[in-house]
Protein backbone atom coordinates (compact mmCIF):
# COMPACT_ATOMS: atom_id res chain seq x y z
CA UNK A 1 0.00 0.00 0.00
CA UNK A 2 1.73 3.29 -0.73
CA UNK A 3 1.09 6.57 1.17
CA UNK A 4 0.70 9.79 0.57
CA UNK A 5 3.66 11.90 1.92
CA UNK A 6 2.96 15.12 -0.14
CA UNK A 7 2.16 18.78 1.28
CA UNK A 8 -0.57 20.89 -0.23
CA UNK A 9 1.57 24.28 -1.40
CA UNK A 10 -0.24 26.50 0.81
CA UNK A 11 0.28 24.70 3.75
CA UNK A 12 3.65 26.77 5.52
CA UNK A 13 5.91 25.01 8.27
CA UNK A 14 4.91 26.77 11.90
CA UNK A 15 1.08 28.30 10.46
CA UNK A 16 -0.85 29.23 12.93
CA UNK A 17 1.97 29.17 15.67
CA UNK A 18 2.46 33.13 15.58
CA UNK A 19 -0.57 35.19 17.44
CA UNK A 20 -0.59 39.00 17.53
CA UNK A 21 -0.25 40.43 20.95
CA UNK A 22 -2.94 42.49 22.79
CA UNK A 23 -3.36 45.68 24.21
CA UNK A 24 -3.71 45.17 27.74
CA UNK A 25 -3.15 48.61 29.28
CA UNK A 26 -5.74 49.93 30.83
CA UNK A 27 -7.36 46.77 31.83
CA UNK A 28 -8.21 45.33 34.55
CA UNK A 29 -5.45 42.52 35.48
CA UNK A 30 -8.27 40.10 35.61
CA UNK A 31 -9.53 41.06 32.36
CA UNK A 32 -5.87 41.24 31.26
CA UNK A 33 -4.91 37.61 32.27
CA UNK A 34 -8.29 36.37 30.38
CA UNK A 35 -7.68 38.87 26.94
CA UNK A 36 -3.73 37.35 26.82
CA UNK A 37 -5.21 33.84 26.81
CA UNK A 38 -7.77 34.41 24.50
CA UNK A 39 -5.01 35.04 22.45
CA UNK A 40 -2.78 32.10 22.87
CA UNK A 41 -0.49 34.14 25.27
CA UNK A 42 0.00 34.44 29.07
CA UNK A 43 0.13 37.44 31.04
CA UNK A 44 2.39 37.31 33.61
CA UNK A 45 2.73 39.87 36.63
CA UNK A 46 6.20 41.89 36.87
CA UNK A 47 5.82 43.93 39.32
CA UNK A 48 6.04 42.70 43.05
CA UNK A 49 2.74 43.74 43.87
CA UNK A 50 -0.47 41.94 42.42
CA UNK A 51 -3.80 42.15 43.56
CA UNK A 52 -5.04 38.28 43.99
CA UNK A 53 -8.76 39.58 42.95
CA UNK A 54 -7.66 41.46 39.56
CA UNK A 55 -8.59 44.51 40.82
CA UNK A 56 -5.49 46.54 39.73
CA UNK A 57 -5.48 47.93 36.12
CA UNK A 58 -2.60 47.36 34.04
CA UNK A 59 -0.14 50.38 33.20
CA UNK A 60 2.70 48.88 31.47
CA UNK A 61 3.34 45.71 29.01
CA UNK A 62 5.99 44.28 27.05
CA UNK A 63 5.92 43.63 24.41
CA UNK A 64 4.02 46.14 23.16
CA UNK A 65 0.57 45.18 21.63
CA UNK A 66 0.06 44.30 17.80
CA UNK A 67 3.38 42.64 18.00
CA UNK A 68 3.67 39.25 16.71
CA UNK A 69 5.19 36.30 19.25
CA UNK A 70 4.80 32.67 19.53
CA UNK A 71 1.34 30.71 20.94
CA UNK A 72 2.31 30.81 24.87
CA UNK A 73 4.41 33.13 25.08
CA UNK A 74 4.52 35.28 27.76
CA UNK A 75 3.54 39.26 27.89
CA UNK A 76 4.62 40.60 30.98
CA UNK A 77 2.51 43.32 33.10
CA UNK A 78 3.00 45.80 35.34
CA UNK A 79 0.11 46.81 37.75
CA UNK A 80 -0.31 49.97 38.86
CA UNK A 81 0.18 50.63 42.29
CA UNK A 82 2.85 47.94 41.81
CA UNK A 83 6.72 48.23 41.77
CA UNK A 84 8.02 50.62 39.20
CA UNK A 85 9.28 49.13 36.06
CA UNK A 86 12.60 48.66 35.74
CA UNK A 87 13.93 49.81 32.72
CA UNK A 88 15.40 47.22 30.19
CA UNK A 89 18.53 46.99 27.65
CA UNK A 90 21.96 46.85 28.00
CA UNK A 91 23.84 47.53 30.64
CA UNK A 92 26.45 50.31 30.85
CA UNK A 93 29.01 47.87 32.27
CA UNK A 94 28.87 45.23 29.71
CA UNK A 95 31.23 44.98 26.87
CA UNK A 96 30.80 45.15 23.58
CA UNK A 97 30.08 41.95 23.03
CA UNK A 98 27.45 41.81 25.41
CA UNK A 99 29.33 39.87 28.18
CA UNK A 100 29.98 40.86 31.58
CA UNK A 101 27.89 43.02 34.26
CA UNK A 102 24.32 42.43 34.94
CA UNK A 103 22.59 43.14 31.64
CA UNK A 104 19.31 44.57 31.63
CA UNK A 105 17.62 42.39 34.57
CA UNK A 106 14.11 42.09 34.96
CA UNK A 107 12.01 41.69 38.03
CA UNK A 108 11.05 37.99 38.49
CA UNK A 109 7.20 37.11 37.93
CA UNK A 110 5.37 37.78 40.88
CA UNK A 111 3.93 34.08 42.17
CA UNK A 112 0.30 35.49 41.69
CA UNK A 113 -1.36 32.91 39.53
CA UNK A 114 -5.00 33.79 37.50
CA UNK A 115 -7.49 36.17 38.84
CA UNK A 116 -9.27 35.43 41.92
CA UNK A 117 -6.89 32.27 42.53
CA UNK A 118 -3.92 32.94 45.03
CA UNK A 119 -1.31 30.93 46.46
CA UNK A 120 -1.89 27.45 47.70
CA UNK A 121 0.28 27.30 50.55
Amino acid sequence: MQTDDTRTPDAEEGSGDVATVPELVGLPAAEAHDKALDAGMLAVGRNAVHTGAGRGHVNDQEPPAGEQRERGAEVGIWIAGGAARTPTGPDPDDGPDGSGGGGGVRPEPSPVGPAGGGLNG
